[in-house]
């Protein structure tokens, strides 16, 4: 983590950096949503993944097309917080794609134009 610029009142720079070369690439209306969608909960929002390059999103098992490749996604959770209720909360603020992944824990937030709803 090399950018520890804010970049909205809760989140820096390095939380949307990929993990393998540190690039950034972050759409300005997820970052938005995201702060939104912190701000409603009232709760801290971690960010598992953000930016990922082509590399990268390769190793973790990333479709090909994946809203991370362009800035346009993150993977989040929040410590405390439900994961059903951040699933409401995020549906309410509408992010274009959510993915819901109980066993591990996250949600997969991006926007995307159009709407895709999927549980893992």
């Amino acid at each position: 983590m090399r950018n520890k610029i804010a970049i909205s009142k809760n989140f820096v720079l390095s939380e949307f950096e990929c993990h393998c070369c540190g690039r950034v690439m972050l759409d300005s209306i997820l970052l938005k949503k995201l702060q939104e969608l912190r701000n409603k909960i009232n709760s801290e929002i971690y960010i598992i993944s953000g930016y990922r390059c082509e590399k990268h999103n390769a190793s973790v098992g990333g479709v090909k097309n994946s809203q991370h490749l362009r800035g346009k996604a993150a993977d989040i959770h929040a410590r405390n917080y439900p994961l059903g209720n951040l699933l409401e909360a995020a549906e309410n603020i509408g992010f274009g794609g959510i993915g819901t992944y109980l066993t591990k824990g996250f949600l997969h937030l991006d926007v995307r134009k159009g709407r895709a709803r999927w549980t893992e």
